[in-house]
Order: C-alpha cells, then structure tokens, then sequence
C-alpha cells in the first residue's frame, strides 16, 4: 500500500494545508464514497462558517462532473480534497483534471492540537479486539501496520455494483479532527446503519486515534494511510492502515492487551481501579486502625467525640467533592483535546474560588466554636478551633485531586490518599501519647491535610502558566457545579447524618458504639469507591470522543455488586468475631446489626455508580433523587429513632427505594436517548 502515495509523501512542505486523498473507482456507486469523505472532511473543519451548506455545494458540483467521468471506461480516480486555512479556501480535484474551489467565512479559527502527553496508553485497544473478527499489527518505527477484518453477518443486503470488491484507499493527516472521513466512507460503502458498520467505525476510529496518540505523539505533520476492502462474496470488510511515525505502540508494554481469553481485564477501567482499589485498601487499613486504636484507647464516649470531628470532616467533604468532581470531568475534557493551557486555566479558575469557599467556613467555625461544642454536647469547643483551621487545605486539595482523577493519574491520586493516611496515623497517635488527648488527634487529622495538598499540587508541575479561563467555560462548570455539590450533598446526608444524629439524642456510650457500626458497615462503600473513581473520567473521554461508554456502567455495577455481596455475607456469617476483633467486647452490642447497616450501604454504593455516570455524560438529574433521599434520610431518623436497630432498618428501606429509582430513570432514558451531546469548549476570557 505504501506505493500508492507517492507524490503526497514529496508534499511536505506543504503541511499547512490539510490535503485528504482517496482513491475510488469512478462509477456511480463510487460517488456517494467520496461524498461521504468530501462531506465529513469540511464538516469537521472547525473555522469554517457554515460548513454543510459549504459541504452541499462542493457535493452538487462533484456530482455533476462525476456523471460525465462514470460514462467512460471505468478506471480507478484520485480525489485530492485541500483545505487551505491561510487562504481560507476549499479545493476538491479529480484525476489533475477537473477542481472545483470555494473560499469561505471564518468562525473562530482554532489551532491544531499541540502535541502531549497522553496517560492512558492503549486505550480502546482491548475494544478493538473485542468487536473484529481478527486483527493483526507490524510493529516498526516509519511502518506501522494494522490489518483488521469483520464478518458481515448482520448486513443482509450490500451496494451490488459490478465487481464484487470494492476498494477505497484513503490517505488523510493523522490529526483527530478527520478521523470520522474514514467512518463516513465505511458507512457509505455498506450502504445502511447497522450493528457491524458501528463496529468497523467504532475499532477504525480506536486504531486511529491510537496512531495519532503514540505514532506520532500526538503531533501534527504525520499521515495514515487507509484501505477500505469490502468483500461482498466473502462477505467481509477489510481495513488495513499504515503510518509513518517515529515510534511503535509497543505492545509489550500493555501485556495481554490482544489475549482474547482476557480482554476485558486490560481495560482502564479495570486497571485505574485495581490501583485505586489497592490504594484504597490501605488507605481504609490505616484509618480502620486509627479508629480501633482510638475507640480502644479513649473508650466509647471519647471515641464519640473523635468521630464526631471526623464526621465533620466528612460533612464538609461535599464541598471537596463538589470542586473534585467539576475539576476531573473537565480536566478528561481537555486532556482527551491535548489542551493543557485550558487544563491549567480551569484549576486557576477553581482554586481562586476554593479559597473563598475555605476562608468562609474558617470563619464561621472558629467564631461559632462554642456553639458547636454546646450543640453537640462536646467535651472541649478547642477541637472546632482546630477543625477550623485546617478547613482551607481540606477543601483545596479537591482541586488538584480531581485534576489528577481526570488527566487518569490513578498512581498520584492513590499517592495523594496514601500520604494523607500515614501522616494522619502517625501524627494523630504520636500526639495524642503526647498527652493531648483528643484534640492531639484532631490536630493530627488537620495536619494529614496539609501533606496531602502538598502532594496533589503536583498536577501542575507541567502546565504552562494559568492564564484567564475561557468566559462560557466557566460558567459551564458552574451549572456543572451546582448539581454536583447537590449529589455530594446527598451523599454526605447520606452517609453521615446518621451518626450526628444518634449522637445528638442517644448518650455518649450508644453513640460511641454505633460509630464503630458505622465504620465497620461502610466497608462496602469504601471498598467499591475505586471504581467509581476510574470509571469517571474514562467515561467523560469516550463521551467527548463520541465513543462507545455505557458497557462500562455495566461493567462497574457487576463489580460492585459482586464485591457488596461478598461483604455482607461475612458480615452476616461472623459479626461478634469482626466487632471482637476490631473493636472488643465493650462494642459487642452492634454485632447483629452489622449486616443489616452492610446491606443498607451496598444499595448506596450501587446508586453512587449509576449517579457518577450519569454525572460523567454532563446529566444531573440523578444528584436531585440523592439529595431527595438525604432530607428523607434527615427527617426520618430525626422523627423516628427509638433503637439503634430502628435507624439501621430506615436506611436499609431508603437506600433500596434510592437505587431502584435511579435505575429505572437510567433506563428510561437511555431509552429514549436523552442524554446530552458533547460540547465544544469555548473561547473568551473571565477571571
């Protein structure tokens, strides 16, 4: 194949225009090919106004030139398409014989998209395998080559012109903005939507953003070169591409990423989440221990101090949240685009905002201290002193987390949570043996935050420097924000206003003990957290890139419901040996709860993977049924609180109503295809 571009190749010079090339059998059933590639190439150009009634134009005129070519000897032609964005015209060529030009109105030029780093290395790969029937790859620097094939089993008729094979070669700039004229031309070629036409789309566009990505680095002045065999005998459709890049995808460095007996377990899904899962782990391990040796060693009534602090914490972690999850979905926005300078305006745009959400609740704890401690019933107000403090550092590092979470840097994510669990477990112990008591290891908690946002301030070691964000995109991420912090809120609710309000009406000692239930019971969200983490923002990549997602919902649900039910199975089989073991007789009184409270906490795990996917795709509508759930959650257990048992059994009831609702939401509108469409980012400028 690589002969038949010669001249293109001599070209080089000439890398500020984009030139596409096809080779088509100039018959009549060759023209709705090239319309299809003339149509997508101009469409895709982005500083073109009005590019269809532009596409219509060109098409109209190739048309009618195209009649006259398919009455002589039927031969094998070359359309040259050149958009040329320093003379702001479009140029279609047939054969050197005939071309047709138009300039054309300009909307907000862009630039080609600068090469960067990219850290998820083979993704969609592991799908490509998945949906062809073979494919082959040559590895070698200037001469890559895949080669992959699929049945057509599902295509009942196909386009029957004379020959039986139809051959399309095409040879296009490896830049993604036109990858899709490969798309349109397999589309066009099959002749009807179908299963198999969406899967040689779909693992064409894998293969080829693959190439951009690591062939060329994801650099400008490369080229692929195409070839489009549709077998209509052997019913089966060829596509065999070839770069000339500096580099090969190394596929030693994805093992088993082609190993059918496992594809699946190679996904970044998978594999994002086994580090975050791993991490969690013992991130959980080291604060399970902080709370055992807490608990044990202040007894359940100082421990119930401890975790009201920590719940607080907790409490205001929807405000994290809220700023972590706008800062992952629209950092895999602009990292799926290569647009670290919009990746760094938006944390400059986020922190600013951060800080004066931090620098209020300083305030407002500090100075009401002493109302805390009344409210609560607590033995010092010193530890609302000290919450207080901190409070900033908490709530910035959700900035830089989410950062990290989007630009799929699970390793110094996981780093970010490791460094905040040591410090906190040994400074909080260490200070504590001090003689400071309980405020020692609150002090210990706010320090932990303070190494932690060191760490994550990482992210911005190579991004150039912030300059003002793009005016509609922040106020994009505002909307964005707003039913976030309205789902986090709902979490919190959720997950922690059970405990404030047991310690609010039950004594120090029962409160103390159904913090340890909490802990304990909580297992299942904590352990199931990872995937939802890695889920979110490959999701939020592939709906920006217009790929295919939803098997990933799927794909975390089943885990999380596998791994839930493992759970509370052994919490259901040995509950007084677990509380026992973890928190001694004194605690014994919860064991029959344990599996009640671990079921009650799978059905949220379960609804927090369909409300982050939802999330992920840029629909809210999730976060108002969580947060519906949360007052619920509120008002319930306010009213009704007679036994410990009693609030267990409520959020059981709320939980399982949650999930059941936001599945057949989900459903329905999935149904009915009502979710949004990706949006381009904007330009402008705003503080």
């Amino acid at each position: 194949m690589q002969n038949a571009f010669p001249s293109l190749l001599e070209e080089a010079h000439n890398f500020e225009i984009d030139r596409i090339r096809m080779w088509v059998d100039a018959t009549p059933t060759g023209l709705p090919i090239v319309a299809a590639g003339v149509r997508a190439a101009i469409t895709r150009a982005p500083e073109i106004a009005e590019p269809e009634t532009l596409a219509a134009e060109a098409i109209e005129a190739l048309q009618a030139y195209w009649q006259t070519l398919s009455l002589a000897a039927p031969t094998t032609c070359q359309v040259c398409i050149a958009i040329d964005p320093v003379a702001w015209s479009v140029t279609i060529e047939v054969d050197e014989s005939w071309h047709w030009t138009r300039t054309y109105a300009v909307v907000s030029p862009e630039a080609e998209q600068q090469p960067g780093e990219n850290d998820s290395l083979g993704i969609g790969l592991f799908l490509v395998r998945r949906i062809m029937d073979e494919v082959e790859y040559f590895p070698q620097p200037g001469s890559n080559r895949w080669r992959l094939s699929k049945r057509l089993d599902d295509v009942p008729s196909l386009p029957q012109p004379g020959n039986s094979i139809t051959v399309v070669k095409v040879d296009l700039p490896a830049s993604y903005r036109y990858l899709n004229v490969l798309g349109e031309c397999i589309a066009a070629m099959l002749g009807e939507d179908s299963e198999t036409a969406n899967a040689l789309q779909l693992a064409t566009h894998e293969t080829c953003t693959n190439i951009v990505d690591h062939a060329y680095a994801g650099g400008g002045g490369g080229r692929i070169e195409a070839t489009l065999t549709l077998d209509r005998l052997h019913r089966t459709f060829l596509v065999e591409t070839r770069d000339q890049g500096d580099h090969t995808f190394d596929l030693t460095l994805i093992p088993d990423r082609f190993d059918p007996t496992a594809p699946v377990m190679r996904s970044p899904l998978l594999t994002g989440s086994a580090l975050l899962f791993v991490s969690a782990t013992l991130v959980n391990a080291g604060n399970y221990l902080f709370n055992l040796l807490m608990g044990r060693w202040f007894g359940p009534a100082a421990f119930a101090d401890i975790s009201l602090v920590v719940t607080l914490f907790l409490v205001m972690s929807f405000i994290t949240a809220g700023l972590q999850t706008p800062a992952a979905r629209f950092g895999a926005l602009y990292a799926a685009d290569h647009d670290w300078q919009g990746l760094a305006d938006v944390r400059r745009w986020a922190k600013r905002r951060a800080a004066w959400i931090a620098g209020g609740l300083m305030v407002v704890l500090i100075l009401g201290s002493g109302l805390w401690a009344q409210f609560f019933g607590a033995a010092s107000n010193w530890m609302f002193v000290i919450f207080g403090v901190f409070i900033p550092f908490y709530i910035l590092q959700g900035v830089d987390r989410g950062l990290l979470q989007g630009r799929t840097r699970f390793g110094w994510l996981a780093v970010t949570y490791q460094v905040e669990m040591w410090s906190r477990l040994i400074l909080s112990l260490g200070l504590a043996l001090l003689g400071l008591g309980v405020n020692g290891a609150v002090l210990g908690i706010g320090l932990s935050f303070v190494a932690a946002w060191l760490v994550a301030q990482r992210v911005s070691k190579d991004l150039p420097p912030a300059q003002m964000l793009a005016a509609d995109v922040g106020k994009e991420i505002m909307l964005f924000t707003g039913p976030v912090l309205v789902a986090q809120l709902g979490q919190i609710l959720i997950n922690n206003s059970d405990i404030l309000i047991v310690r609010r009406f039950f004594v120090a000692e029962e409160a103390g003990a159904y913090a340890a239930l909490a802990l304990i019971g909580r297992m299942v969200f904590f352990a199931t957290w990872s995937i939802v983490t890695a889920m979110f923002p490959i999701v939020a990549q592939r709906f920006r890139r217009g790929e295919a997602h939803r098997p990933l919902f799927y794909l975390s649900l089943g885990i999380v419901l596998g791994g839930s039910l493992l759970i509370v199975m052994v919490t259901a089989l040995f509950p007084t040996q677990i509380v026992q073991v973890l928190f001694g007789s004194a605690y014994l009184a919860i064991a029959p709860l344990l599996w009640v409270y671990a079921v009650a906490t799978m059905f949220y795990a379960l609804a927090n993977v369909v409300i982050n996917y939802r999330l992920s795709i840029g629909s809210t509508g999730g976060t108002y049924l969580a947060i519906v759930a949360g007052v619920a959650q509120v008002a319930t257990l306010w009213v009704w609180h007679a036994t410990l048992a009693q609030v267990v059994w409520i959020q059981v009831g709320l939980m399982a109503v949650l999930f059941i609702v936001l599945m057949a939401w989900d459903w329905i509108s999935h149904l009915k295809g009502t979710q949004p469409a990706p949006t381009p980012l904007a330009e402008g400028a705003t503080g």
